[in-house]
């Protein structure tokens, strides 16, 4: 005897598996979006404390690999600067979140605030070099929200094209 005697339950299960990869990648790109639609806030300081999150710190997929510091002790604001492989290594030249004196380089921080603690980063730059907010907000976080986006809708859209087939079709 089979467990699916239609293929009815499988277009809601794969309906519901589209609905929640949605939500996640969403869940993913909208602090981003976010500030994209916030004032901008210029800081002062030094790095205190930065953390890479390691489920997918060095993956370079958009959105998801992202640097995470705090600046001056604070650890009520957290920071959010998203970037790719290739800008993180060209910052190198300049400035490392790695190196051992990261906390001693000055830096001018522009970013926008999400929330109460949460920054996102749209430019950075010390005395010896900077990353500009047209490389990091218009190149970067607008260009893959605009992709992130549509993957998003082309998920919600299959998945509610999936959703109405199984609400039509007649199990047999």
């Amino acid at each position: 005897m089979r467990f699916y005697t239609s293929r009815k339950p499988a277009l809601l299960h794969f309906s519901l598996l589209l609905f929640f990869l949605a939500g996640w990648l969403f869940s993913y790109i909208m602090p981003a979006l976010k500030g994209l639609t916030q004032e901008e806030h210029l800081f002062f300081g030094t790095v205190s404390h930065a953390a890479i999150p390691s489920i997918f710190g060095g993956s370079n997929v958009p959105f998801f690999d992202k640097t995470i510091f705090q600046i001056n002790g604070d650890d009520q604001a957290n920071f959010i600067l998203y970037a790719s492989a290739d800008m993180l290594d060209n910052m190198a030249e300049w400035y490392s979140f790695a190196s051992r004196n990261a906390g001693d380089i000055p830096l001018e921080i522009s970013a926008s605030r999400i929330n109460d603690k949460t920054f996102i980063v749209h430019s950075m730059s010390s005395t010896d070099g900077e990353i500009d907010f047209d490389t990091l907000v218009m190149e970067y976080q607008v260009y893959y929200g605009f992709i992130g986006c549509t993957i998003v809708l082309a998920l919600a859209i299959a998945a509610l094209s999936l959703f109405i087939l199984w609400v039509v079709k007649k199990r047999k």
